[in-house]
């Protein structure tokens, strides 16, 4: 994560905002007067989920929490980033200080690494670790998965960790920071974990970040596991992730567990797409991991009452990250993406988890797997198994638990289905429960809404900005073409001030001029993009690719303001104030147009260039 981006994370911008500008609550945003022009009526919003600003009056300008700080401080990026790095309590560091972070946590990646070779050198070897093998053994693991997971033991000592690291030349506050040992007061350190069957964990590039535990003795908690460290972050973790990243590519699925025995039998029987959270319900970071390997993802909780649950909590999550709300803008001609995602659910047997079904027949676990269930399948299951549909209060809570849900369904044969499963379920005429189903689907206004409600968080790169800047900076002769472009076209902070830059730099061809009028935190993302290789081309072919990029960012930057006139239609619907903000959106939407105006003749030029070429 970048400077700017941990700045973002953790300042919200209507905090800031509200310093200098009195802000209302409007629907899920706030207005205001503008403070950069003279107005009766609020036209300036504020945008919460995304991180952004907009005057809908004469000003027509916008952006993120630094462009608004740098333009009502009248200051530069510099000066802004200091203001916010000191109230989000980020320190900004040199590039030596970056380089010297990174050799710490490298140290941090050895050390856990030191730790896991000790933990399971004992396993195999200390008489005291036979209750851990015995564990392992009534569990079937087997002799190759200990070796190839690394498991361990802790011994039930205070301080036989710390003082094997130490003589390999790691110190006690280092030992702090990789969550090994703890700090005592009055001085000097104990062992986090003893007395524990030791479960490596590993990022999803192998390195070990920290450790499970499973208590040997009857100690409560069973598991613990390493405490939040520089490397350690369990929200944004899956066990067995590393071994399991391939298999997910190329069998387009994976499968969610409970724990990590689960992991551990799938693994040992070749079952490789399997892996599991820290010990916790799926988060977001979790999910958005899964999604980048494949859309198709089954999770197989334990089915219990509270694998029940941990089931809908889970599904409900994926649904989110999987479904139309991962789209950053709704389509520009209104229409809106199906679920991007096949989600199901692997019904086990009552009473059992993975681990004991693969353990005791690994094809039943891979029959399970094959008749998992749809999620709209399981919801029903779920719903009707604790309702008492033969009274009228169990009819009713069955269709106003699963009809919201039957609305959200896109595709209209699959609606019609389900729709007509209902009616059976509660004698209800298929027709009425339509019409209901019509009422509650969202309307496009409201799916631009939550289009335009994702946080931005989930994909901080602009790749086509980026090449477009590789392009221009590698290329001075696209200089003329380049400077019609106008900053708004770029939503990254970095690209965006990177644009100025160049286009505020006479000698455009001289990358140290251009450099030298960077802040600090911006110069590695020059260095990145001047450093980049782009494939041999003409000076033609580079001015129809400059062409195309600048045509592709114009279409971005107005399905942004479409998405924002959406959103504010919708509020305003909902709070009597339609034609007051439809004028304004208007009127903005008609100084968004300017600028495509201008490159009108340009974008026409490429498309002769392009069809020259062909010909």
């Amino acid at each position: 994560m970048s400077v700017i981006d941990e700045i973002k994370e953790r300042l919200d911008i209507v905090d800031v905002v509200s310093d200098y500008v009195t802000l209302q609550k409007s629907g899920h945003n706030f207005k205001a007067l503008c403070p950069f022009h003279t107005e009766k009526t609020p036209s300036f919003f504020v945008f919460p989920e995304r991180g952004t600003w907009h005057c809908f009056g004469s000003c027509g300008t916008g952006g993120d929490i630094f462009s608004f700080v740098m333009k009502q401080e009248s200051i530069d990026f510099g000066a802004a980033l200091r203001i916010l790095a000191e109230r989000a309590g980020v320190t900004l560091v040199a590039k030596q200080k970056e380089r010297a972070v990174d050799k710490e946590v490298e140290r941090l990646y050895l050390i856990n690494e030191a730790a896991a070779q000790y933990y399971h050198h004992l396993l195999l070897n200390a008489k005291a670790a036979e209750t851990a093998r015995r564990h392992l053994s009534e569990r079937c693991i087997s002799k190759e998965t200990i070796d190839s997971f690394e498991l361990g033991f802790s011994p039930d000592s205070w301080d036989a960790l710390r003082q094997h690291l130490e003589r390999r030349g790691y110190k006690g506050d280092e030992l702090v920071n990789a969550g090994l040992v703890i700090a005592k007061e009055g001085g000097g350190f104990r062992d986090m974990f003893r007395n524990r069957l030791m479960i490596p964990i590993r990022n999803d590039g192998g390195k070990v970040v920290g450790f499970g535990a499973r208590a040997l003795d009857g100690t409560t908690p069973k598991y613990i596991n390493s405490s939040q460290t520089a490397i350690f972050d369990k929200s944004g973790l899956l066990y067995g992730i590393d071994r399991a990243k391939e298999a997910i590519r190329e069998q387009g699925l994976a499968i969610i567990v409970e724990g990590y025995m689960d992991v551990l039998a799938a693994h040992q029987y070749g079952m490789a797409n399997v892996v599991a959270p820290m010990g916790t319900s799926l988060t977001h970071k979790q999910v958005g991991i899964i999604k980048r390997l494949t859309r198709n993802l089954a999770l197989a909780l334990d089915a219990d009452a509270a694998g029940d649950q941990a089931t809908i909590r889970g599904l409900e999550l994926a649904r989110q990250v999987f479904s139309e709300r991962i789209a950053a803008m709704p389509d520009w001609l209104g229409g809106t993406s199906k679920l991007q995602g096949n989600l199901k659910v692997i019904l086990l047997p009552r009473g059992k988890d993975p681990d004991e079904v693969i353990r005791e027949c690994p094809e039943e676990w891979r029959r399970l797997i094959d008749e998992a269930s749809p999620l709209m399948d399981y919801f029903f299951k779920t719903v009707t198994s604790t309702l008492d549909l033969s009274h009228e209060d169990g009819k009713s809570a069955a269709v106003a638990q699963l009809l919201p849900r039957i609305s959200e369904i896109a595709d209209s044969v699959e609606q019609e289905l389900y729709l007509r499963r209902l009616s059976q379920l509660v004698g209800v005429d298929e027709k009425t429960l339509a019409g209901k189903a019509a009422q509650l689907k969202p309307t496009a206004r409201e799916r631009a809404k939550k289009a335009v409600s994702l946080p931005t968080t989930q994909a901080s790169s602009h790749p086509l900005e980026e090449y477009c800047l590789t392009l221009l900076l590698q290329h001075p002769a696209l200089r003329e073409r380049g400077i019609t472009l106008t900053p708004d076209y770029f939503e990254g902070t970095e690209n965006r001030e990177l644009f100025l830059a160049w286009q505020n730099t006479t000698d455009a061809d001289d990358f140290e001029i251009i450099r030298q009028g960077l802040d600090v935190s911006l110069q590695e993302h020059l260095d990145a993009l001047v450093s980049r290789v782009l494939p041999q081309a003409s000076e033609r072919e580079m001015e129809t690719a400059l062409a195309d990029c600048t045509r592709r960012l114009g279409e971005q930057h107005l399905r942004r303001l479409k998405a924002l006139e959406e959103l504010l239609l919708s509020e305003a619907e909902s709070e009597g104030d339609k034609n007051v903000i439809k004028e304004q959106v208007e009127t903005l939407l008609q100084k968004a147009l300017e600028p495509t105006t201008q490159l009108k003749d340009l974008f026409e030029k490429a498309r002769r260039e392009r069809k020259g070429a062909r010909q």
